[in-house]
């Protein structure tokens, strides 16, 4: 019996033994450590895929136990041998695969009989490729009877070399005749000793992936040949049977040309005249209405006595402002003079330099431009008139300023503006179509000025506020004039003529150097060869619509050709001569009361001359109270200087006007130089 109990005690302590090891396991996590999940399955393989662009593609699967998975890989319902390698990657070559729909499945089992699958349904796809066009030179032929018909033209694909092209007098679509064409796609055809009206057609295959094709046809009329010869009775060798005068008429003494009036608009317009003798006469005289004329510059330039205009508000000011846009201008024998108020004719913002007011403004421009000579823009801007950096460098249809990109603190206010760098050393922002005012209120623009063409559409309640850059980015038409370069070439917009004449945004040339941002201003830019559409100056020989036989001209810009900000905005420097001392648009560099703490303030020195009031043409209550203390105390006055500084400028707070507009916001910054 006492056996028995000691054999039970043993039972009884080796189960608690068991049991207190198990009950350690469940409260430590050692258990956990042996847990052996199902495997995992990864993939580079993507959902599409051009055809030939993609050789390999890689599955990788992972498990605990690698020695104990099983893999089975299927592609299309096939299975794949490749094994798995030491990091448990199965590489599958998909360079054979066709064009369609494809499925790639995985099912990977490990020792403990746990499975995962994957599968992944990918398409390949042949890459996009244009449609086959044949142009031709000319339509249709008119021809004598027995003549020729030279037709040319070109295949147009995105692979010319797997073109080929076919003509027939009947449908070559059908059957027809080889006809070879060159590396470009060009090609030539003659048809001689035509007897009777033909049509001519050429059919043309083309295609790497997807075959297209495209039928042209031509037609050629015949007419019976007209006898030539002289038809002047009075010559020597006149031909009675000739039906058209060649030109061939001899003379026994040559006849004087018949006098008269050869203008067709003339009221005595004498058909039988060979000579004009200057005694046309008109019911109305005719008027000159081609480019340069008087009515030309009437109709491109804005708010001159031609044409209503509207009363325009500045947004920085709580009242209804009126300002009225207004130019006059006079042709002389060599330049064009115009006088303008500076107020553009649309709303604006004046930014920190509030608030916009009427200038006298002033620009000479030669009406026809002479190119500066050592001047090659599209090489660089070496032996160019530089555009000023802060001063006006056009003017805009509107007789408004237009400046280069740099602002008072010396940075790229256009950059700044739209976030490429923060400026932190003067309280700086750009309004409406990018422009801003100056000292003493002079309005003007950094970028864009193509608002000066803008409207608001008043049906859909919109105002200048709704105004967009991208509105004048419209690729349907060549951009109007938007203003003159001080040498007298023109400024269009965005949107030009590309070289095969085709309506393109025009990209400029320029872009910031490595690691820069615009802080720097015009310093941060440099200009690369054919990065873009526009030479150094930001301009380019070519047809315009007011020029079709083609001019120097600059345009607006606001991408670069690798898609960044467009600097220089406007012109960087004069294709044109150009003299910059008669020209008063005034500039940013004025007054700088920017320094204020830095350069000048309490325990420095005094403000420079012209900033004790603030700018000129405006007032500043706080400025002022500036300029009283340092009229009374001396900038070493110590604790009093400061106690009378301090009293100022309550009182000036105290009497501020103060308003949730920007206006009241930037009265703090009439010193602010722009």
């Amino acid at each position: 019996m006492a056996e028995d109990n000691g054999m039970a005690r043993s039972i009884f302590l080796s189960a608690l033994m068991v049991t207190s090891v198990m009950t350690g396991l469940l409260f430590f996590g050692i258990e956990d450590e042996g847990v052996n999940g199902s495997p995992t399955i990864d993939s580079d393989v993507p959902d599409t895929m051009l055809v030939g662009e993609i050789e390999t593609v890689n599955i990788t699967i992972s498990d605990e136990e690698m020695g104990g998975l099983s893999v089975l890989i299927t592609l299309n319902g096939e299975q794949v041998m490749e094994p798995l390698d030491d990091n448990g990657v199965v590489t599958l070559d998909v360079s054979s695969l066709g064009v369609g729909s494809h499925a790639l499945q995985v099912v990977a089992t490990d020792s403990l009989g746990q499975d995962s699958t994957w599968t992944k349904v990918f398409s390949i796809n042949y890459p996009d490729e244009s449609g086959t066009i044949i142009s031709l030179s000319v339509s249709d032929f008119t021809i004598t009877k027995g003549g020729t018909a030279p037709i040319s033209g070109q295949v147009l694909h995105d692979s010319v070399d797997t073109c080929s092209l076919r003509w027939s007098t009947a449908d070559a679509s059908e059957s027809g005749l080889g006809l070879p064409i060159g590396e470009d796609g060009s090609f030539d055809l003659e048809l001689s000793n035509i007897q009777d009206n033909t049509t001519l057609s050429l059919w043309s295959v083309c295609g790497v992936w997807t075959e297209s094709s495209f039928l042209a046809t031509t037609t050629i009329t015949v007419i019976e040949a007209i006898e030539e010869g002289c038809t002047d009775p009075s010559a020597s060798n006149y031909d009675e049977a000739a039906e058209e005068d060649d030109g061939s008429c001899e003379y026994d003494s040559e006849p004087e040309p018949a006098p008269g009036c050869t203008d067709p608009s003339a009221s005595n317009y004498d058909e039988a005249a060979e000579e004009d003798d200057g005694s046309c006469e008109y019911d109305i005289e005719p008027v000159d209405n081609g480019t340069g004329s008087q009515s030309w510059w009437e109709g491109i330039l804005l708010c001159d006595s031609t044409e209503q205009v509207e009363p325009v508000d500045d947004y920085n000011t709580t009242d209804s402002d009126n300002h009225l846009c207004q130019l006059s201008f006079e042709i002389g024998e060599t330049e064009i003079v115009i006088d303008s108020n500076g107020i553009p004719n649309h709303d604006l913002e004046s930014g920190p330099g509030c608030c916009t007011s009427e200038q006298t403004l002033e620009w000479r421009i030669p009406l026809v431009p002479n190119n500066q000579t050592g001047c090659d823009p599209s090489l660089s801007s070496d032996g160019c008139t530089m555009a000023p950096e802060r001063d006006a460098v056009a003017f805009a249809v509107n007789g408004v300023p237009i400046f280069g990109p740099e602002d008072g603190p010396g940075g790229d206010a256009v950059a700044g503006h739209e976030g490429e760098y923060e400026e932190d050393r003067q309280h700086i922002w750009l309004g409406i179509c990018h422009g801003h005012s100056g000292p003493g209120g002079a309005y003007h623009y950094h970028a864009d000025a193509n608002c000066a063409h803008w409207h608001p559409d008043e049906e859909t309640n919109q105002t200048w506020r709704d105004y967009h850059i991208d509105s004048s980015r419209s690729l349907s038409e060549h951009s109007p004039i938007v203003g003159f370069a001080l040498d007298g070439y023109p400024i269009y917009g965005f949107v030009g003529w590309d070289e095969e004449g085709v309506v393109s945004e025009m990209k400029s040339s320029y872009r910031l150097k490595e690691g820069e941002t615009g802080y720097n201003g015009i310093d941060d830019y440099e200009y690369v060869v054919g990065l873009g559409d526009l030479d150094s100056c930001n301009g380019q020989f070519g047809p315009t619509p007011d020029y079709p036989e083609g001019i120097y001209h600059y345009h607006t810009t606001w991408e670069n050709g690798e898609g960044g900000i467009g600097f220089p905005y406007f012109i960087n420097c004069y294709r044109g001569e150009v003299s910059l001392d008669s020209q008063n648009g005034e500039g940013d560099d004025e007054v700088d009361c920017s320094g204020r703490g830095e350069t000048w303030g309490p325990g420095i020195g005094p403000p420079p001359e012209g900033c004790e009031g603030g700018p000129p043409g405006q007032s500043s209550d706080i400025s002022s109270a500036f300029g009283i203390v340092y009229r009374l105390v001396p900038p070493s006055g110590g604790m009093l200087a400061m106690m009378i500084i301090a009293v100022a400028f309550v009182r000036v707070l105290a009497f501020a006007p103060v308003s949730p507009s920007r206006a009241g916001i930037t009265a703090l910054y009439h010193q602010v130089r722009v």
